[in-house]
């Protein structure tokens, strides 16, 4: 079974969005150059998740799920 991390498209909200924004589109790459990441074991989806967290100076989710 294989992991994938997704990353939120647009950024978490702000406190300024309205109501309706829930900004629950999910991607694998933001762009054509960003890296898709697949893991064997969800504790390293995780740990890289959380490494990718800690990166990004946005408020932007990341998630993992099963492929």
């Amino acid at each position: 079974m294989a992991f994938k991390i997704l990353k939120q498209l647009i950024p978490a909200p702000t406190g300024a969005d309205p109501s309706w924004a829930q900004r629950s589109v999910w991607v694998e790459k933001l762009t054509p150059s960003d890296t898709a990441f697949s893991f064997e074991t969800e504790a390293e989806a995780i740990t890289k998740k959380d490494e990718l967290a800690a990166a990004d100076s946005t408020t932007r989710i990341y998630k993992v799920i099963e492929s």
